[in-house]
């Protein structure tokens, strides 16, 4: 029914000449298999950063763009609030669906079409996250294919060492509430974990109607694994993992004008009430781990999974697309009437439904040796991958009656887009770690072979049989080298370098052309780094540089396009900046000896991100015209700050934190920042103002087993337009609050 799992390794131990019992590696510390950076950060001879447990339960977040918002070098745009669906870019990529990242969950490829098609419609649901990880820098090398930013990996429940269960029950504002358990053991031979999520809310958005504008996500997860006797001559295990998760969403593509924000932002348009979002998600994998020969091991996974998405919504009102009502909605008074339910009239409606298949087989094999002062660690990796992208959309009609749509035209499936977008992919790596007292260098290289394919079949062949049929295909071969150094001067400080070339997939040849593609984003991505870490205090400093041979747009609806979802290239350009990440206790630096702890986190990121030639833009995210060298490149924030303060004694811990956006444009430019305003057009605006956002998380330990929890989200209650896309101005969710127990047995 389903095949099975792929990827994914581990760096080496940090003593490689010690072999541990399989029981040693996977009971309790199941991290290592899948884990990129995990405890390892400080050995890593690039830029990684590891979010643990301990920390994700101190803040309580459910929404993943607030705990990534910690780590310095990332870059998000939120859209709907609840960050079901975040927008992630690392070191000045694009953040637009998430497509210019490696995006992985417990070390497996975990975007629906990594390669043929790869907006990230599926996010793994965040509650069943135990650890992020987030990687840049050279070491990525081995985490393809998208290597010029980094590779975010989610880590899901562990099976515990032994006999375990917890429990998590909370409510709060607009309906919003959370089950989740789990429960598993470790056995002589046999080990598991089953885990139930749920969360579901009405949602803070209105609709005159007062129908739900919220969401409500499932999530089922299984681990079982298999292993020999600790006693055994040659040890290994096989993990089974099963995923299948569902999503029912009252969500809309379409914001605000300025002047609607202004009265409420958080109303929607009556147009957008028929608005839907469904998702259906189904992963498993199996993985096989032996240890052979003394320093030796290998992993071999294969992994399937299959997305469905439909996304219902409107397309226009009154005769005019949306982008021209939300421009102008004067000129297009009857439009905007309809589109707010004031008045009867026509309108347009596109349901997008696309079915991903992704599968795979990896195989990975590790040596590590200790002679005296020297290490040695050799890793060679392999992995086979097909994706595919079945995309239909459909046209119907409604009429706006009263306030109500009552649909008028059916949909005929594929009248809208018709098309098959898939991948064959066959990537490889080799990496070697030498280290010699305080001195490591890591050189590498990755191999990416693509055959990219297109079969568009024109939107009056529903049926698929070929009469009007554009086909389309391309082979990408790519040699991706690259260096790491790390030198630890002594106990408290090193510093880390590398060199290496990125590289982000073309994507499938243009719909609707023949053998029309784009080139390769390729880059040549530089950085140096400092760590430095004494009585408790954390530091870490890094500047990097991406010099982009060939950087590449995208047309999608999501990022302000017409939703062809093509790359198109648009030459070079430049992206430097400098990231840093302060960690320590208040306390720790006074004589003054308490149970109290004043934990403090900064963090800063600078980004400065142009282009390096004059073009003229084909449209998509960009826009169209004339693009001119030193233009900076849009929605890549140039100032970000995180900052926390907590407070710890005995069972209680609060911590309030802040997150700083910087004004961040939204279009190509170098002049003056227009932001938005009741004077200026939604297409005149080319920047969005900077904000603040205030969240605080407090938990209190009852007794062993049970934790009382709560977060406020928005403290402030801040208004601030977070983003002008997908079509219009968008909030973030507004003051929010939740209530909530744990319980652990």
């Amino acid at each position: 029914m389903y095949h099975l799992i792929t990827l994914f390794l581990s760096l080496s131990a940090s003593n490689p000449s010690f072999k541990p019992t399989l029981r040693d590696s996977l009971l309790g510390k199941e991290l290592a298999p899948v884990s990129i950076v995990g405890d390892r950060q400080a050995l890593i001879s690039g830029s990684g950063q590891y979010i643990n447990l301990r920390k994700l339960e101190k803040l309580n977040q459910t929404n993943i763009i607030n705990i990534l918002r910690i780590v310095p070098g990332v870059n998000i745009r939120d859209e709907e609030g609840f960050g079901l669906r975040p927008n992630i870019g690392l070191r000045g990529t694009s953040v637009n669906r998430s497509a210019k990242i490696t995006l992985m969950e417990d070390g497996i490829l975990i975007a629906p079409a990594t390669y043929a098609d790869p907006s990230a419609y599926y996010f793994p649901t965040f509650s069943r996250i135990q650890g992020v990880e987030v990687l840049k820098g050279s070491s990525q090398i081995k985490y393809g294919p998208y290597t010029i930013g980094g590779a975010v990996n989610l880590i899901s429940t562990a099976i515990p060492k032994t006999f375990k269960g917890f429990g998590q029950l909370s409510i709060g504002s607009f309906g919003t509430n959370q089950q989740r358990i789990w429960l598993g053991d470790s056995r002589k031979n046999i080990d598991y974990v089953f885990e139930v999520n749920r969360i579901a809310s009405q949602g803070f958005k209105e609709l005159k109607n007062g129908e739900n504008t919220g969401f409500d996500r499932r999530d089922v997860m299984g681990k079982l694994r298999w292993h020999t006797d600790s006693s055994a001559k040659i040890q290994q295990a096989l993990t089974l993992k099963v995923v299948h998760s569902t999503e029912d969403g009252n969500e809309t593509y379409l914001g605000l004008t300025y002047d609607d924000y202004q009265k409420n932002p958080y109303m929607r348009y009556a147009a957008t009430q028929k608005d839907v979002l469904r998702l259906h998600h189904n992963h498993i994998s199996l993985t096989h781990t032996i240890f052979p020969l003394k320093g030796v091991s290998i992993h071999t996974s294969a992994y399937l999974s299959k997305t469905f998405r439909e996304w219902g919504r409107a397309s226009g009102a009154g005769g005019q697309n949306l982008n021209n009502i939300l421009n102008d909605p004067e000129t297009h008074r009857t439009s905007y009437e309809i589109l707010s339910g004031n008045q009867d009239g026509s309108i347009d409606f596109q349901s997008s439904d696309r079915t991903y298949l992704s599968r795979g087989i990896t195989s990975m094999i590790q040596y590590a040796v200790q002679a005296k002062t020297v290490s040695h660690h050799v890793q060679v990796g392999l992995r086979y991958h097909t994706d595919e992208a079945d995309r239909y959309a459909s046209k119907s009609a409604y009429n706006m009656t009263n306030g109500n749509m009552i649909q008028t035209m059916g949909s005929i499936k594929g009248n809208a887009e018709n098309q098959l977008r898939s991948a064959q992919a066959f990537s490889g790596y080799l990496s070697y770690d030498l280290g010699f007292k305080g001195l490591k260098i890591s050189p590498g290289i990755r191999c990416e072979h693509i055959l990219l394919d297109l079969q568009n079949y024109g939107i009056s062949d529903n049926a698929r049989l070929g009469t009007a049929l554009k086909s389309g295909e391309n082979t990408v071969f790519v040699v991706l080298p690259g260096i790491g150094i790390n030198y630890q001067f002594n106990e408290n400080i090193q510093t880390f370098g590398g060199i290496h070339k990125g590289f982000s997939p073309p994507g499938t040849p243009i719909a609707g052309t023949v053998n029309t593609q784009a080139n390769s984003e390729t880059s040549i991505n530089y950085e140096l780094g400092l760590r430095y870490a004494k009585n408790g205090i954390q530091f870490e400093m890094t500047g990097f540089w991406n010099d982009y041979d060939n950087i590449l747009g995208s047309d999608n609806v999501s990022g302000g396009g017409l939703g062809t979802g093509d790359l198109f290239n648009a030459g070079h350009a430049n992206v430097y900046g400098l990231e840093l990440g302060l960690d320590f206790d208040l306390l720790s630096l006074t004589d003054f000896k308490s149970k109290i702890k004043l934990p403090v986190d900064l963090n800063y990121t600078y980004t400065h991100a142009t282009f390096d030639q004059t073009f003229v833009n084909g449209g998509g995210d960009w826009g169209s015209g004339t693009i001119s060298r030193g233009d900076f490149i849009p929605f890549i924030t140039p100032h970000l700050w995180t900052a926390s303060l907590g407070f710890e004694l005995n069972r209680f811990s609060t911590y309030i934190t802040g997150r700083y956006t910087g004004e961040t444009r939204v279009s190509p430019g170098q002049g003056e920042l227009i932001v938005p305003n009741q004077d200026v057009k939604y297409t005149s605006v080319n920047a969005l103002a900077d904000f603040l956002m205030v969240d605080l998380s407090t938990n209190y330990k009852m007794n062993k087993s049970l934790t009382l929890y709560s977060t406020v989200n928005n403290l402030t209650n801040n208004k601030a337009i977070v983003a002008n896309l997908p079509q219009g101005y968008r909030p973030n969710i507004p003051l929010s609050m939740n209530l909530g127990l744990k319980v652990s047995f």
